[in-house]
């Protein structure tokens, strides 16, 4: 970070808000949840911001800036050689031609890592057009991962219009996803196509809007993820299964074949999604179907080392199959949605996620023991939306909590499944006053 930083920042930021409050005048009077547009942008700005200054001043170096570092590398390499770019950038290069991305000393990723290599990719052309700032291409890169967050917050408002408050919360304002979620990260990319994903889906599958721009939402998500974490589009698949299996269902008038039906449904849903990710094969290199439990259980057991003592957990060992898996399931869930808690605290950023953490598993109780547990399943499966967000939110939680056993690491990659767990509880809570 230098002068240009400092310069540059108030520029960009009046052009991002110029255009933004022209983009709320010419809806918000037709629709109230547009109140919250320019607040949650304002505040995913500041997410990106703070993440960077954090980096910087605090940790003294990390991810973000390696990814900015990588994209200033494609920059330098389009000006100096445009030859050895095209081939870079758009080519297959080997593992001996990394000196043509580092001319000037500076760390960057390599295709010994693909999914960071990539990453950096994408920043490349926000960097490129924030005069190679860091702040400036923070503020665009954050301005564009927003939208998907807002697009997939109006669908749940479109479900539950009276709740649009409590949904803003949930989805656009909680600090560990904003902070975490907002600036030039990987996991900023990945959070937001999960939320195209669902905006896609849910324009796309359940509403029959059979729009071009709805297609391309699901395919572009969906290559996002493959590229980057695929075990999150892993995770999508069994809620985008049960929600469309529950539209089907939904329309059958007798009782019976309703009951015969959806389990047939399931079952052929279940053997695509397995088709579609053997097909995918190497693709997916270390999460394929047949190196997946290996994958999950080798960097639980990394993250375990002396190197994280104090600052890990475990959920103990488990054989690299279905079966183990299953055994630490129940663990791995708690550890990934309820964890750090505030006696694990070690540093400012777990105690803010710690403080969230401690928010969500109070108000899980409350609602189980007002709910006497099983009325709390009935209601998840009250409403499609609220079943496909707690379906991924649990095969999501049981992905990272048996392949992560350090907080530093758990408090970043937990990230997409919070405002979906979240909303689901601010809904479930919202129809108990009909059922107590």
């Amino acid at each position: 970070m230098g002068i240009f930083d400092v310069i540059l920042t108030p520029f960009y930021l009046l052009i991002v808000f110029y255009f933004a409050y022209k983009y709320k005048a010419k809806r918000e009077q037709e629709d109230i949840t547009y109140k919250y547009f320019i607040s949650g942008l304002a505040v995913k700005i500041v997410g990106a911001i703070a993440l960077g200054l954090v980096y910087h001043f605090y940790y003294g170096g990390g991810d973000t800036i390696n990814y900015y570092n990588t994209a200033c590398a494609f920059i330098n390499l389009l000006f100096e050689r445009p030859p050895d770019f095209w081939h870079v950038y758009f080519g297959s290069p080997s593992k001996s031609e990394y000196y043509l991305m580092n001319s000037n000393g500076e760390f960057c990723y390599w295709i010994i890592d693909p999914y960071a290599f990539y990453v950096s990719k994408i920043f490349f052309p926000f960097v490129l057009v924030g005069a190679k700032t860091y702040m400036t291409s923070a503020i665009l890169i954050a301005s564009i991962c927003y939208y998907p967050v807002w697009k997939m917050y109006q669908i749940f408002t479109q479900e539950f219009p009276h709740l649009h408050k409590q949904l803003a919360i949930s989805i656009l304002f909680i600090p560990s996803v904003v902070f975490w979620g907002s600036g030039i990260m990987k996991d900023s990319i990945t959070f937001s196509a999960t939320c195209l994903y669902v905006y896609g889906f849910y324009w796309f599958v359940v509403k029959k809007n059979y729009k071009i721009k709805y297609a391309a939402a699901i395919f572009i998500s969906s290559y996002l993820l493959i590229a980057i974490k695929p075990y999150i589009l892993f995770a999508l698949l069994p809620g985008s299964i049960v929600w469309f299996v529950a539209l089907k269902v939904t329309n059958i008038k007798n009782g019976f074949v309703r009951i015969m039906i959806a389990p047939t449904i399931i079952t052929f849903g279940a053997f695509i999604t397995y088709y579609i990710m053997n097909s995918l094969g190497e693709s997916l290199g270390k999460y394929s179907i047949e190196k997946v439990f290996e994958t999950a259980q080798g960097a639980q057991q990394d993250l375990k080392r002396a190197a994280y003592q104090g600052n890990s957990f475990d959920i103990g060992n488990y054989e690299a199959s279905p079966l183990g898996l299953l055994s630490v399931s129940h663990k791995a869930i708690f550890a990934a949605i309820f964890r750090p808690t505030v006696l694990d605290v070690r540093n400012i950023v777990m105690f803010i996620s710690a403080l969230e953490n401690t928010f969500m598993l109070l108000f899980c109780i409350y609602l189980l023991i007002k709910l006497k547990v099983y009325k709390f399943f009935l209601l998840i499966r009250s409403h499609p939306l609220v079943t496909f967000s707690f379906i991924f939110s649990i095969f999501f939680a049981l992905s990272v909590g048996v392949s992560i056993s350090n907080f530093g690491t758990l408090v970043r990659l937990k990230i997409p499944c919070i405002p979906f767990f979240v909303a689901s509880l601010v809904i479930i809570n919202d129809k108990l006053k009909k059922v107590v």
